[in-house]
């Protein structure tokens, strides 16, 4: 998922300047605790940023979005994009036509 600055945006602050970045923070360390979120970080031009979610589908992509305290209130736009990675040092637990990267089926947990 990339954020981009939404209409409530305050131009001339930084990302974590923002209204509701701390509720926005907290929301994330629970996906991340939840290990839906892979990792994630403001970009440096503070125009937004970039989380990496592992999980079964768009529509649970979707949801967790939709939760998200900062764009709730329009301060970030999500942007989702879904995405498989072939170089991962990490376990996804789902890959494009349901098999993983070497060709095996993939078996969810």
């Amino acid at each position: 998922m990339i954020y981009t600055p939404g209409p409530a945006w305050q131009t001339g602050k930084t990302v974590s300047e923002q209204p509701f970045y701390r509720e926005h923070g907290k929301y994330m360390k629970q996906v991340f605790v939840a290990r839906q979120l892979l990792m994630g970080g403001a970009f440096l031009d503070n125009q937004g940023g970039l989380g990496i979610l592992d999980v079964a589908s768009e529509a649970q992509a979707r949801e967790i979005v939709a939760h998200d305290p900062a764009v709730l209130e329009r301060v970030f736009e999500p942007h989702l994009h879904p995405w498989h990675a072939y170089s991962n040092q990490y376990q996804a637990r789902s890959a494009p036509s349901g098999k993983s990267p070497s060709g095996e089926k993939e078996v969810l947990p």
